[in-house]
This record gives C-alpha cells, sequence and structure tokens, in this order.
C-alpha cells in the first residue's frame, strides 16, 4: 500500500496521479481509434471530455446515495468518527459504477444537444473505457481501497498490506492479512476487454450496427463485476440477500446492453 507520492515535499494521492494516467490512455486509445479509422478525433474528444466530467459527478455521488440509509440506521458507530474524518470518507471516495452511469448521461446529454450520434460515438468511446479504468484499479491497489477478501499465504493473487497511519486505516484493507488482489485481477481482466472490444471493432466495421461495441463492453464488464464481487472484501459492500449494491447494477448493466444489441439488429431488419 502507497497512497502518497512525495513530490518536492508535497504528498499526492497515488490514487489521483493513476486515474489521470488512466484518463491520457484512454484520450490516446481514442485519438488512435480515430486515426485507424480515418475519423475525425474532434467529436469524440469532445464528447469524452463531458463523459469524464459526467463521470466524476457521478463517481462521486453514487456512495452516498446508497449509504446515507446506512448511516442514518447505524449512527452510533459513525458517530463515534471526527466529522472531519468522516466527511472524508463519505464525499470523497469515487464509485466506478457511478462514473459510468454519469459518464453515459453526460456523454448522451451532450450528444443529443449537439445531434451528434450518440452510440457511434459510444463505440469509438468503448475500448477507451476499461484502458483508463484498468489505470485506476492500479490506484485502487496503491491506496488500498477495493481489496479481496482473506485467503492463504500461498494463494496465487494473494497480497498483504502494510499498516496505514494516515488516519484511514479504518476504512483500507486491513494490515498484515493475506487478501486477494482484486484490483490486480480486475485490472487485468479490464485490459482484455479493452482488446477484445478493439478486435470487435475491425471485424467488419462499414457493416457493424451502432452500439454494438460499447454494449459488448458494458455485457463483458458486468459479467466480470459480478463476479469479482464475491471475492470483495470491502466492509462496505450494500448487500442485500446476499447480493451487493453493484453485483445489482451489473445485472441491470449487462439487460440494458443485451437491449442495445436487439434493438439494432431489430431496426436493421425493419430497415
Amino acid at each position: 500500500m502507497h497512497p502518497y507520492l512525495n513530490f518536492l515535499g508535497r504528498e499526492l494521492p497515488f490514487f489521483g496521479i493513476m486515474v489521470l494516467l488512466g484518463v491520457g490512455a484512454g484520450s490516446l486509445i481514442i485519438y488512435l481509434n480515430c486515426k485507424a479509422n480515418r475519423f475525425d478525433s474532434t467529436d469524440p474528444m469532445l464528447t469524452a471530455c463531458i463523459a469524464f466530467a459526467g463521470a466524476v459527478v457521478g463517481a462521486m455521488l453514487l456512495k452516498p446515495l446508497i449509504n446515507i440509509i446506512g448511516v442514518i440506521i447505524n449512527w452510533e458507530k459513525y458517530a463515534q468518527i471526527p466529522i472531519g474524518e468522516f466527511l472524508a470518507w463519505f464525499f470523497s471516495e469515487t464509485v466506478f459504477y457511478g462514473g459510468l452511469l454519469g459518464g453515459i448521461a453526460g456523454a448522451y446529454i451532450f450528444c443529443k444537444y449537439f445531434k451528434i450520434p450518440f452510440l457511434k460515438m459510444a463505440d469509438i468511446l468503448a475500448p477507451a473505457i476499461p484502458v483508463g479504468h484498468a489505470f485506476g484499479r492500479i490506484g485502487c491497489l496503491l491506496g488500498g481501497c477495493c481489496y479481496g477478501i482473506e485467503t492463504s499465504a500461498s494463494h496465487p493473487f494473494a497480497i498483504v498490506y502494510p499498516e496505514r497511519i494516515d488516519g484511514f486505516a479504518q476504512f483500507t484493507a486491513p494490515a498484515g492479512i493475506p487478501l486477494i488482489a482484486i484490483p490486480v485481477i480486475e485490472a487485468s481482466g479490464n485490459l482484455l476487454i479493452a482488446m477484445i472490444v478493439f478486435i470487435f471493432s475491425k471485424i467488419n466495421p462499414k457493416e457493424s450496427l451502432p452500439g454494438q461495441c460499447i454494449a459488448l463492453y458494458l455485457v463483458l464488464y458486468g459479467i466480470q463485476r459480478f463476479i469479482l464481487e464475491f471475492y470483495r472484501g470491502d466492509l462496505v459492500r450494500g448487500i442485500y440477500n446476499g447480493i451487493s449494491t453493484s453485483q445489482i447494477i451489473s445485472i441491470g448493466i449487462v439487460i440494458f446492453a443485451i437491449g442495445i444489441f436487439s434493438f439494432g439488429r431489430i431496426k436493421k431488419r425493419q430497415g
């Protein structure tokens, strides 16, 4: 666990650094994708900027919206935490699914307003999302969040986190215990998804239907996230009858993506 980078006497959060690197890598993927398809990169880049702004808002709001009821019910527990640390925990942690939903909403509104084909833009951006997300998950690894369940020290994906002394120890991975390195597994899976989506986009691109690439990404990530949730060890998972909040969202995401596939094919047959 290395939550901070000491730079010129200042401690910079590694998670933020990795997110910025992810944004840069995602932007490069978008540019290369446009260049490979001889497509003007202006609209995709603008759409990506608006999507990122929406993603930041969505990522910061989803956790408070999900946890507000639990905080109210267990207020005696949370009241023991200093107000500054509580607010930092309540509002500062970002949630990927919130960012994904916020990014999609932001991109849709932007495309709708400027009459840009949304699904076409989404397909161009699709390979960049898991690439940027992979960098973010490495940031999670360094920050000690999104950790896995306890396992044996001999497990091939076991990782032991050191003690954290900055006041956030109760919100991050427990020290000295072998845990499954979920951030590493998910980052690797995201890069594999990006490769699959990129290859898929090159198969008969002239005959492909709008929305197929983004739908493929949503299906693959939704399935991956649903499975990995069983191995997450975070204290707050929003569990409902054994199913976490993220698993519920994953089911909705997959159903939505299948709807995009079906709608595109039905529309093509009718046309």
